[in-house]
């Protein structure tokens, strides 16, 4: 208000001024309206146009400010959903899933056998034996091979096209690299020509690389070979033969001993589980339903070679592709979570588990982790449905406190099954495995979650370390 009065008050002060004192103005030619004319509507006009400047100079102002403002909230709004969108990917990639086609296991029981394996779920075949069955006489050598024939002769026996996989076998520390893969070699020739196939059979066997859960190993070995459909994991050991070839006068060691109540009685187990890539082609069939290279049983072998159909099939031919293509998902492999374990106090050994075992949760998708709380859906929160525990944690009077560990974050997250009954101890179960306990563990996730059609938990203890995972049964995943 002082401000317009001021600005008025100076243009018709100045106007006058110029008016009387510098214009060259006759007063006595103009009349009186005239006169008041000239006297007020310039300065009025002045400052009309003066606030009509700033008018709309604020005006613009204002819009450059609202625009700015637009532009600084549609940034936010873009990077906020770039920051949501990468949120989910990232959440989508560590949530990938194994899915696993068949499980084989022909273990020794150091105990009596539990009895789950009278309630096994398609897919999932397991074979107990007793020391009496194991033949003594053998070599440690060749009582692997015999291991390893025996399981795969129950192999292709269902799946008749898993010969052409390639073999990942778990590394035997104990016995030189080369020695083992011929064994292997031999042993996975020997048993694909029992089966008298037709087509020309060659054994494809490695080592897994790696260390550590399997899924991860699998997913990389998947990713670094594109063109293979899918692999055969394999792990055949036998502490039990290797202890009987000892002298049976020798006393053991307190060593030895301690060793037995952290890893169980000597034990032999030979596992195989068959993983196959996702969206695979269905095996091309003739009119009558019958593949291809199964027409005409007279063919030559040299022109079956090049009935192989998809080249994504690999090495696996066409007559054998359907035996892996119609096997059933068992289960599902989640990514797993390592870390660090200080066994001296029951209280850090239980948050230690419980960050991994949060982690593990979230990998395998039962735990929300929204990116915003106006994101959050509490029903994905579903960590209860958890039916079983597998672990290693020990005999009775050395696990205690990995066992507690365990116990205490299931618990927190209302996980609420029964760690004794409702849980499988592979030490006590199955004893020391060597080799092979990765993959038992495995073998025993999948078949719980494919029997309880519940989620599993597994925890796999190490020295001073630990690893989380989850096995989910298919129905759970869709």
């Amino acid at each position: 208000m002082l401000g317009t009065l001021g600005l008025f008050g100076g243009l018709f002060t100045a106007w006058w001024a110029l008016l009387w004192w510098v214009l060259p103005v006759s007063w006595q030619t103009i009349s009186p309206s005239a006169l008041l004319m000239l006297h007020l509507l310039p300065p009025i006009g002045i400052g009309a146009a003066w606030h009509s400047w700033r008018w709309w100079q604020a005006r613009k102002e204002q819009a450059a400010t609202a625009a700015a403002a637009e532009s600084a909230e549609a940034e936010r709004a873009a990077q906020r959903a770039a920051a949501r969108d990468k949120h989910y990917q990232q959440l989508a990639a560590r949530q990938q899933t194994l899915p696993c086609r068949g499980v084989w296991a022909h273990v020794l029981a150091t105990r009596d056998e539990p009895s789950w394996l009278h309630e096994l779920p398609d897919g999932c075949f397991w074979q107990t034996q007793l020391p009496d069955e194991i033949d003594d006489d053998l070599s440690w050598p060749d009582a692997l091979a015999h291991q390893l024939v025996s399981l795969l002769s129950e192999v292709y026996a269902l799946a008749p096209g898993a010969a052409w996989l390639p073999h990942l076998y778990e590394a035997h520390p104990e016995i030189e690299g080369r020695e083992q893969l011929e064994i292997y070699r031999r042993a996975q020739q020997s048993t694909a020509e029992g089966q008298l196939f037709d087509e020309p059979h060659e054994a494809d066997c490695r080592f897994l690389p790696g260390s550590g859960a399997i899924a991860e190993r699998v997913q990389q070995v998947l990713q670094q070979n594109p063109h293979w459909p899918g692999v055969l994991i394999c792990a055949v050991d036998s502490p039990y033969i290797a202890q009987q070839a000892l002298d049976e006068w020798d006393e053991p060691s307190e060593a030895q001993i301690e060793l037995a109540r952290w890893e169980g009685a000597p034990g032999q187990a030979s596992i195989a589980l068959l993983f196959l890539r996702d969206m695979l082609p269905e095996p091309q069939t003739t009119d009558s339903g019958a593949p291809q290279s199964a027409v005409d049983p007279y063919t030559p072998y040299w022109e079956k070679q090049a009935t192989y159909g998809d080249e994504r099939w690999g090495r696996v031919p066409t007559s054998w592709q359907s035996s892996l293509y119609e096997l059933p998902v068992v289960g599902l492999l989640c990514p797993a979570q390592e870390g660090e374990l200080s066994e001296k106090s029951v209280m850090q050994a239980s948050r230690q588990v419980q960050h991994l075992l949060a982690e593990a949760l979230l990998d395998a998708a039962l735990r929300d982790y929204p990116f915003s709380s106006e994101d959050a859906e509490p029903a994905k929160d579903c960590a209860e449905q958890i039916a079983w525990l597998v672990h290693n944690s020990g005999d009775a009077d050395v696990g205690g406190t990995r066992l507690a560990a365990l116990s205490t974050a299931l618990h927190y997250f209302g996980i609420s099954l029964n760690p004794i009954d409702e849980a499988s101890n592979s030490v006590r179960d199955w004893g020391n495995v060597g080799c092979c306990r990765g993959l038992l563990h495995s073998a025993l996730v999948l078949t719980h979650s494919a029997r309880l059609q519940a989620p599993a938990v597994l925890g796999h203890f190490a020295t001073e370390r630990i690893t989380i995972s989850v096995g989910k049964p298919t129905e759970v995943n869709a």
